[in-house]
């Protein structure tokens, strides 16, 4: 399909980085000749550390090696997925993603290999040693690349391979041509959301599969997250207000939004946040389109940007509702997570959203006080417990990022740095896109303040980079 992504092309690199891989690697893609690919994996002789717990979960034993379709030389790679890279892909989704996981990596070859792309690329992050070589992974990406281009249409497999190599950006650091592979999960999205076995989009997330509702919510919290950083309009904005518009966040309300259709299970962020932060990057788009052709009405602005505020924005943190928890759960741990996240999201969505009526400008009262509320969100994150701060915060850092953009108060920035520090120094992975974040940050504050508090636009300083690899924040 013209303009889709190369699976050789997975991974920016950089001098220090590359290494040969192969046959074929780093060369020029059928899909485009902008994409290319050259990673380092390390060709290692030692037998595979054995993961953390039983060689097979419990509750799938026997079900991952007992299927014909699995490849001997895939089976220390797609377990190493399963017990070591899927727990921090997707860190705020309950156990039940494993379950149909495993459906998609038995089922589906592209999802399959895209899942040791994945696996072999933590492996050499996190140090382990790599039994599989460089050709044999050569061989993998060709076969993904061969898959892909092949289509005019895209399954569920497809879908999650797409959404695989997003992740393999993100553990990466966030930049690169992720956007091709979420086309690839998007155009899938798209097929489902029209299939005339459906009556819209609700009725979609209601009767589809888990792993078909996991893929669609997934693929539309990093296309709203990713029109921040693109300053486009989200591929799926009137899906959002179809969805979230006209539902509210209370498990006791009368036309409450039902665990189908809501967000907090895949990105604890509810509903009407996620139509916020879509509805800003639509008014973002808008702004600046108006300011081009120069005809910016600045009242009509401001009241589109009042009236998001009003509509979605407008609930003190912590208020899930009446009773304060989170409906889509019964594990109070996972509800607490949500609860943390979703606060920090709200304030944040106001950051972005009083940059967008006033320009970036730090000592703006709106933007001063939204700063702060997300500030204290943060503060609230328990660093004595590890694992809820991890996923957390690894879940926010477009919040951080922005929060951290707009701020002149040193005291804030060193909390949000100390913040970043103490997620690098847990992480023996290191994977994740953290390092990036502070990284536009302190380029932020030394512009700034080499000009007198003059508005930087974080954007401008993310593109100063390359024009082409734009950071994903999630």
């Amino acid at each position: 399909m013209a303009g889709g992504p190369s699976p050789s092309s997975a991974y920016p690199s950089s001098a220090a980085q590359s290494v040969y891989l192969g046959p074929g690697a780093g060369a020029t893609s059928s899909f485009s000749s902008t994409y290319h690919f050259n990673v380092n994996y390390i060709d290692d002789e030692h037998e595979l550390p054995p993961p953390t717990g039983p060689r097979i979960p419990p509750m799938m034993s026997g079900n991952l090696y007992e299927v014909n379709t699995i490849p001997d030389d895939q089976r220390d790679l797609l377990t190493h997925y399963l017990y070591n890279v899927l727990p921090i892909q997707y860190l705020l989704a309950d156990s039940s993603i494993k379950s149909f996981m495993l459906r998609l990596l038995q089922h589906s070859a592209p999802a399959r290999d895209a899942a040791c792309v994945l696996s072999a690329f933590h492996m050499h992050s996190a140090r382990f040693p790599l039994r599989t070589h460089s050709a044999d992974m050569d061989a993998i990406y060709q076969r993904i690349e061969r898959s892909l281009s092949s289509k005019h249409s895209y399954s569920e497999g497809d879908a999650m391979a797409g959404l695989h190599i997003v992740s393999a950006f993100l553990f990466r650091g966030g930049r690169g041509q992720w956007a091709a592979y979420l086309n690839i999960a998007s155009q899938y999205v798209d097929s489902m959301l029209n299939s005339p076995n459906f009556y819209g989009p609700e009725d979609v997330l209601k009767k589809c599969s888990d792993s078909t509702r996991f893929i669609i919510k997934t693929t539309m919290w990093f296309d709203v997250l990713a029109s921040v950083t693109t300053l486009q309009v989200p591929r799926f904005l009137e899906t959002y207000r179809l969805l979230f518009g006209r539902t509210t966040a209370y498990i006791d309300d009368p036309v409450s939004t039902s665990p189908e259709v809501s967000m907090l299970p895949v990105m604890g962020c509810e509903n009407q946040i996620v139509l916020a932060l879509a509805e800003i990057s639509n008014l973002a788009h808008w702004k600046e389109s108006q300011r081009r052709r120069g005809s910016l009405s600045v009242p009509q602005l401001v009241e589109r940007g009042l009236e998001i505020d009003s509509k979605y924005l407008a609930t003190a943190p912590g208020a899930y509702g009446p009773r304060g928890f989170d409906p889509t759960t019964t594990d109070p741990e996972v509800a607490a997570r949500r609860r943390l996240t979703n606060d920090i999201f709200r304030a944040s969505a106001r950051v972005y959203l009083h940059t967008v009526l006033s320009g970036d400008h730090p000592a703006c009262p709106e933007i001063l006080t939204s700063v702060a509320e997300t500030i204290e969100c943060l503060r609230r994150v328990p660093q004595d417990n590890p694992t809820m701060s991890r996923s957390v915060l690894r879940s926010v850092v477009f919040s951080i990022c922005i929060a951290g953009c707009l701020t002149d108060d040193h005291r804030h920035r060193m909390f949000l740095t100390q913040l970043l520090e103490s997620q690098q120094s847990r992480q023996s992975d290191n994977v994740g896109n953290i390092s990036e974040v502070r990284a536009l940050m302190e380029k932020v504050w030394l512009r700034r303040d080499s000009t007198q508090g003059q508005p930087v636009n974080w954007r401008d300083v993310m593109r100063e980079e390359s024009q082409n690899d734009l950071l994903l924040l999630v």
